[in-house]
C-alpha cells in the first residue's frame, strides 16, 4: 500500500477512535484502553518506547492544564482513563504517521501544534472538557504546549523538526 494512503487510513481511523471516546467516554472505557493497547501492540518494540514516552508526556499536560485551572474533565476525577487511552492511542498512531510519512518534521509538528488544541475545542463543544477560562486563552497556552511537546517527540525518535539552515 503506497504510503500517502497509509497515513490517510491512520488520520480517519484515530479521528473516527477519537470521536467515539469523546461522545462515549466511561461508557466504552475498557474497549477504548484495549484498542489503543492494541494500537500501541503493533508498533515495532524499538519504537513503542517512543509512544509511551510521548502518552505520558501528553497526559502529563493535560494534567498540568487541569491542575492550573485552565480545563477540567467533565463529570471525572484529575485526568481520566478514557483521556489516557486517547493518548496511548494518539501517541500510538502519530509515531506510526512519523514513521512512514515523508513529510518533514516541521510540517507534523505544525500540524499537531494547531490540531491538538482543535481537538480540545471540538471535546469541549461535545461535553468530554470544560474550559474554565476563555477559548482564546486555553487554546493561547495549549498552542505552545503541543508544540513543545511534538518538538521533543520529533527529536527524540529522530525526525528532524526543522529544515536544516544550509
Amino acid at each position: 500500500m503506497k504510503r500517502y494512503v497509509q497515513v490517510f487510513l491512520l488520520a480517519v481511523a484515530f479521528d473516527l477512535y477519537w470521536t467515539l471516546v469523546v461522545i462515549f467516554r466511561e461508557r466504552g472505557l475498557l474497549l477504548w484502553l484495549a484498542l489503543a493497547i492494541v494500537a500501541w501492540l503493533v508498533l515495532s518494540p524499538a519504537h513503542r518506547l517512543y509512544a509511551l514516552l510521548l502518552a505520558a508526556a501528553g497526559s502529563g499536560l493535560d494534567t498540568l492544564w487541569a491542575l492550573t485551572g485552565l480545563i477540567d474533565f467533565t463529570g471525572s476525577w484529575l485526568f481520566p482513563l478514557w483521556m489516557l487511552a486517547l493518548w496511548l492511542m494518539f501517541a500510538s498512531v502519530w509515531t506510526a504517521m512519523t514513521l512512514t510519512t515523508t513529510l518533514p518534521g516541521w510540517i507534523l509538528a505544525l500540524m499537531a501544534t494547531v490540531g491538538g488544541p482543535v481537538a480540545y475545542v471540538i471535546g469541549e463543544r461535545l461535553g468530554a472538557i470544560t474550559f474554565l477560562e476563555p477559548t482564546f486563552i486555553v487554546v493561547s497556552w495549549m498552542a505552545p504546549g503541543w508544540l513543545v511537546l511534538m518538538l521533543f517527540f520529533h527529536i527524540t525518535i529522530g525526525r528532524r523538526p526543522c529544515a536544516p539552515l544550509y
